[in-house]
């Protein structure tokens, strides 16, 4: 493993395990809030709703509850700060 690279884990192909890969890019907020909306986008599909609208309204909720975790979070933190966030409809949230 290559020192300073971020590392993930992904599971064994027999699914038995875990192991550890090192990733490319760096993980960013966008990239784990899309990944957050998406995973409760596609829950509702495991769940048997199938229907398309189902899945981009569930990115939806899935990014309002991203951002509402977010918001929660910064007034616990001491330091005056903002982010931007972008969200699926190619707008951004300033939080």
């Amino acid at each position: 493993m290559e020192a300073g690279r971020p590392i993930a884990y992904q599971p064994t192909c027999d699914g038995s395990g875990l192991k550890k890969i090192q990733l490319h890019e760096p993980l960013t907020v966008e990239g784990e809030l899309n990944k957050l909306a998406a995973n409760i986008a596609i829950g509702r599909n495991w769940a048997g709703v199938h229907y398309y609208s189902d899945y981009i309204e569930s990115l939806r909720l899935g990014e309002e509850i991203a951002i509402g975790i977010l918001e929660e979070q910064k007034l616990t933190y001491p330091e005056n700060f903002t982010m931007t966030v972008p969200l699926f409809d190619g707008g951004a949230i300033r939080i």
